[in-house]
């Protein structure tokens, strides 16, 4: 994208060249990551361009536009490149002091909100590493009824969590603190003799020395590794859920490729936890686990 072409860069010239450009830099969905950073430049929604594919961005766009296709083909994250990301069909503020909401999370958000709309009372609801708030967050907007606690270990985060949260008008029933793992923070002394009715977690599982892909590298560590297995922080965390949940309520964690079979036979030792659900991704890969504390 030379600043020497003389025919007019439009929108459908720059879609294209840029979908080539990416594709021989090995950038994931070259023509999605294309249209994100062009529609974000122009300030419109990705839809629109297609309405617009004779539009000629003035030098200035261009020149934005230039800087974020150069940085992306280095494989910087698209989400961190604009500052957002979509979750469960909603728009959430990211840096590069979060892990970038993916689809696979959703689940996440899919099982608490059934077992809460089971309930014939307002919920509580745990979500631990909530990083930008995304699972916390999108639950009480499908849960109108429910209270979500929201911690993570990073300030960083937590912050950005928040101002998710204020951004959907959620502060009055979504609190983010900073905790590690399922310590109740200070400042939320009133939920320390409370049972959670759902626990979320999406917490570190890549094993150190795993290969990931090049723009997750670009990822916070701290909320990727866990240990030589990637299973750290999951040991440290299940025996800490059982006496924070309400007999029939229900844990769901996301987790690790191949991980499956360990975290079951973790959770098998652990007194209160039923038998677990393991559900697949979109890929139909094991990606979620759902256990229920026991009754008795």
């Amino acid at each position: 994208m030379s600043n020497e072409s003389t025919a007019p860069w439009t929108v459908l010239k720059l879609l294209e060249w840029t979908k080539q450009y990416f594709a021989q830099a090995d950038v994931d969905q070259p023509r999605l990551c294309a249209e994100v950073l062009l529609a974000h430049v122009l300030g419109c929604e990705r839809i629109e361009l297609y309405t617009r594919f004779d539009y000629s961005p003035d030098p200035n766009q261009l020149a934005s536009y230039r800087q974020l296709v150069k940085r992306a083909a280095q494989h910087e994250p698209t989400a961190y490149l604009v500052g957002s990301r979509e979750f469960y069909s909603l728009k959430f503020k990211v840096t590069g002091d979060v892990l970038i909401p993916r689809p696979e999370t959703e689940q996440l958000v899919a099982e608490a909100e059934a077992h809460l709309k089971t309930l014939d009372r307002p919920g509580l609801m745990w979500d631990i590493c909530t990083g930008s708030g995304c699972v916390a967050i999108a639950t009480a907007l499908q849960v109108d009824s429910v209270q979500v606690l929201a911690t993570d270990i990073c300030p960083k985060a937590v912050a950005l969590a928040r101002s998710n949260a204020e951004a959907h008008n959620l502060t009055q029933r979504v609190r983010c603190d900073v905790a590690d793992l399922a310590s109740i923070p200070e400042s939320c002394s009133d939920l320390g003799n409370k049972l959670f009715d759902v626990i979320t977690a999406n917490p570190p599982y890549v094993a150190d020395g795993d290969t990931i892909g090049a723009s997750v590298m670009h990822e916070p560590a701290g909320a990727l590794y866990s240990g030589p297995d990637g299973l750290d922080c999951i040991r440290t965390l299940l025996p800490q859920i059982p006496p924070i949940l309400q007999p029939g309520g229900v844990f769901v964690m996301e987790f690790g490729i191949g991980q499956h079979d360990a975290i079951a036979e973790l959770i098998a030792g652990i007194d209160q936890f039923d038998r677990p659900r393991i559900l697949k991704d979109h890929q139909d890969i094991e990606r979620t686990i759902v256990v229920r504390r026991t009754d008795t």
